[in-house]
C-alpha cells in the first residue's frame, strides 16, 4: 500500500470527528450566552408591551380616582351638615311633643293634639270647623304660641301655650293671684305658678311660667273656659299649675 493510500485512509477514518482545537467548554458558554440574550429579548418585550398598556390605561385611571375622592368628601360634608329646622316645622313638633306629655300625664283625656303656630295666633272665636290660618312672626310678638286641645270629661277645651320674649314681671304677676309661688330649677330657669280666682269661689285661671336666664319665656295657661272658641264655661280650670308645670319643664322640649 503505497504512502497515499495510507493518508486517504486515515483522513476517511477521522473525517467527522471534531478539529484538534475543539474546546467544550467554550461550546457552553456561547450557548449558554445565546439562551440569555434570547431571555432579555423576551423580557424586554414583555416590559415595553406593560409599559404601552398602562401609558393608555393610566390617564384615565387618575382624573377617574380624583373624581370618586372628591365626590366622596362631597357627599360627607353635605350629611355632615344637615338642615336647618324652619321655625313653622319646629313650632308643631313642639305641639307634638306637648300633646305626648300631656297624655302621658294625664291618661284620661282624649283627642289631644297641639296647634302652636309661629309668632302671634290670630285671636278668634265660634268658629266652626275651620281654624285660622298661621300668622308670621312680628316685632314684638312670641316665637310661637297657640293652644294645646284637649277632650275631658266634661267636653273640648285648651290650654293656651306662648313662647319667646315675653316679657316677665314676678310682682305684676302674682298680684291678683291667689296663689303664687317660684321654683328655681337645677338648670338656672325658675318656674313661677299662680292660680286666680277672678271673683269667683273656684280657680278660674292657672298659670305656669318658666323664665330662662336670658329672658325667654314660656307660658302655659288653663281658663275655666275653652280659650280657642272662648266658650264651653266651666266650674273651674281643666289643669291645675301641677299639670301645667310638668310642661314647661318637660326636658324632651327644647323650648329655645
Amino acid at each position: 500500500m503505497s504512502e497515499q493510500e495510507i493518508r486517504e485512509g486515515m483522513l476517511l477514518a477521522v473525517w467527522d470527528e471534531p478539529p484538534l482545537d475543539f474546546d467544550p467548554d467554550q461550546l457552553i458558554r456561547r450557548v449558554e450566552q445565546k439562551k440569555s440574550r434570547r431571555r432579555a429579548l423576551v423580557a424586554v418585550g414583555v416590559a415595553t408591551a406593560v409599559i404601552a398598556v398602562a401609558s393608555f390605561s393610566l390617564p384615565g385611571l387618575l382624573p377617574r380616582d380624583r373624581d370618586q375622592q372628591f365626590a366622596s368628601e362631597v357627599q360627607t360634608s353635605e350629611s355632615s351638615a344637615a338642615p336647618s329646622e324652619s321655625a313653622e316645622k319646629r313650632a308643631r313638633r313642639i305641639g307634638d311633643a306637648l300633646a305626648s306629655r300631656l297624655d302621658e300625664v294625664m291618661p284620661g283625656l282624649k283627642d289631644i293634639y297641639g296647634d302652636l303656630r309661629v309668632g302671634r295666633y290670630p285671636v278668634y272665636g265660634g268658629f266652626g270647623s275651620t281654624p285660622p290660618t298661621s300668622s308670621s312672626k312680628r316685632p314684638g310678638d312670641p316665637d310661637l304660641s297657640g293652644y294645646l286641645q284637649l277632650t275631658d270629661d266634661i267636653g273640648p277645651t285648651a290650654l293656651r301655650v306662648e313662647a319667646g320674649e315675653l316679657g316677665f314681671s314676678p310682682s305684676s304677676f302674682c298680684a291678683a293671684a291667689t296663689t303664687c309661688r317660684e321654683f328655681p330649677q337645677a338648670d338656672g330657669t325658675v318656674v313661677h305658678e299662680a292660680e286666680f280666682n277672678e271673683g269667683g269661689s273656684e280657680v278660674a285661671r292657672a298659670e305656669s311660667v318658666r323664665v330662662f336666664d336670658n329672658k325667654f319665656v314660656v307660658r302655659i295657661t288653663s281658663h275655666n273656659y275653652n280659650p280657642v272658641t272662648s266658650a264651653g264655661l266651666r266650674q273651674t280650670v281643666p289643669m291645675r299649675v301641677g299639670v301645667l308645670t310638668t310642661l314647661v319643664t318637660y326636658s324632651g322640649i327644647p323650648w329655645q
